[in-house]
């Protein structure tokens, strides 16, 4: 049985002390650990530890740390996604997922065809509640490594932005009108990729205007039309397949 994972921002010996009161509430009363229990600790940047429980209490938890440990990225690509904002429940479930999957960083921008009760929400007040879900997600998986999150105003930001701080060269479009099936891009040799997926109602004209202005390539991710919060997932997994990091 596989030790309970903790995240903690960093991870230094001989002794940890954790105030988090979400997280000290499920490891004392929901699986039930107390003082000489094994656990787990990592930092998201690839450090991890073994740790034993000391003491704990209602807004405290003192573990001992040992073994400290800086592990490689299993997969040698650096894969961002750019993906719409979406319902809370469905956006969540992307962002996990991705995750999960292996996702190094994660940029979200608020699409032009946006459902009305979420047009003129802040993205920036997402942080703390997706950073949340994907401690979890990481806790779950035992993927040691958080991705770097994002926000933008909308795609054309999003897009702008990258052209100023790095090459586009190794970004494309994921699109069901696009001719070429991605799995079958087997040129694709750069170390960073970036792939931008659309929201629920597709991309609008004026954001497929500002993709082609950039001259970025257009794939699909296959023969079928994918949910929003669906396709970014699929698309990491056929990438992670197309390149051999499976």
């Amino acid at each position: 049985m596989r030790s309970p994972r903790i995240f903690c921002s960093e991870i230094s010996s001989p002794m940890y002390q954790c105030t988090n009161i979400k997280q000290i509430h499920h490891l004392a009363k929901v699986l039930r650990l107390g003082p000489t229990d094994p656990v787990e600790l990592f930092d998201g940047h690839g450090s991890i530890a073994k740790g034993t429980i000391e003491s704990i209490a209602k807004i405290s938890l003192n573990i001992k740390v040992e073994d400290i440990l800086l592990i490689e990225n299993p997969y040698k690509k650096y894969y961002q996604a750019v993906i719409p904002y979406l319902k809370k429940e469905n956006f969540m479930f992307m962002a996990t997922k991705l995750v999960e999957t292996g996702v190094n960083s994660i940029a979200v921008y608020r699409p032009h065809q946006l459902d009305q009760s979420l047009a003129k929400k802040d993205l920036s007040k997402l942080h703390s509640r997706l950073e949340e879900s994907i401690i979890h997600a990481c806790e779950q998986s035992e993927c040691n490594f958080m991705p770097k999150i994002q926000y933008f105003d909308s795609l054309e930001d999003c897009m702008l932005s990258m052209k100023t701080n790095s090459s586009l060269e190794s970004v494309f479009v994921l699109d069901t009108i696009a001719d070429k099936l991605i799995i079958d891009q087997k040129d694709l040799a750069a170390a960073n990729v970036t792939f931008v997926t659309g929201p629920e109602s597709g991309f609008s004209d004026n954001e497929r205007k500002a993709m082609k202005n950039l001259n970025l390539k257009k794939f699909k991710i296959g023969h079928y039309i994918l949910r929003a919060e669906t396709a970014p997932v699929v698309a990491l997994s056929k990438l992670h397949s197309l390149f051999g990091e499976c």
